[in-house]
């Protein structure tokens, strides 16, 4: 499709399974639910189709101790990298995210959506809420990378001080 670098996220199920393809920043590319018995053909007409997935990030909930080996052996065929994330009440955020997607109409617009359920199935959002995990777990490695950076500089630049003041600046001659 593009030569973009995406995720793709799975939210394993034992009927039906969400899946979501973002960009490393969390931008939403595809969503859809596929039918758990025929997961491996359509993850692999997914990474056709996306050809960039460099990570797949599989969720750790429902059915993943079955989908997970899946994903991990399809993922070292495609030289793809895997992992799992937490994805503890994952659902209710896909929950609330139908309802930002999709605002209540007629009646169900008096009624708080936290007492509503969605009148479809949300796994495709639930994928999309286990990718947004994982994609701030990434953006806060590299910020921590980052200031890690900025740490051994000023680090160095604090030694390169200390020397200073303990053996001058090199600069008198004696």
């Amino acid at each position: 499709m593009t030569d973009s670098t995406y995720i793709l996220a799975v939210d394993p199920g034992n009927e039906k399974t969400g899946v979501a393809i973002v960009t490393p920043t969390g931008a939403l590319v595809y969503r859809d639910i596929i039918a758990s018995k025929t997961f491996n053909n359509d993850i692999e007409r997914i990474l056709t189709t996306y050809y960039g997935v460099n990570h797949i990030v599989c969720g750790n909930g429902t059915n993943h101790k079955y989908l997970y080996p899946s994903l991990q052996q399809i993922g070292r065929n495609h030289k793809i990298t895997t992992s799992l994330i937490d994805e503890s009440r994952s659902t209710e955020e896909a929950r609330k995210l139908y309802w930002q997607y999709n605002p209540p109409k007629g009646w169900r617009k008096i009624l708080p959506t936290s007492m509503q359920f969605p009148p479809e199935p949300v796994d495709d959002l639930t994928a999309y809420v286990i990718a947004l995990r994982y994609t701030k777990q990434l953006i806060q490695s590299a910020l921590a990378a980052k200031e890690d950076d900025i740490d051994s500089g000023e680090l160095q630049e604090k030694r390169l001080h200390a020397m200073e003041q303990l053996y001058g600046k090199g600069d008198r001659h004696e």
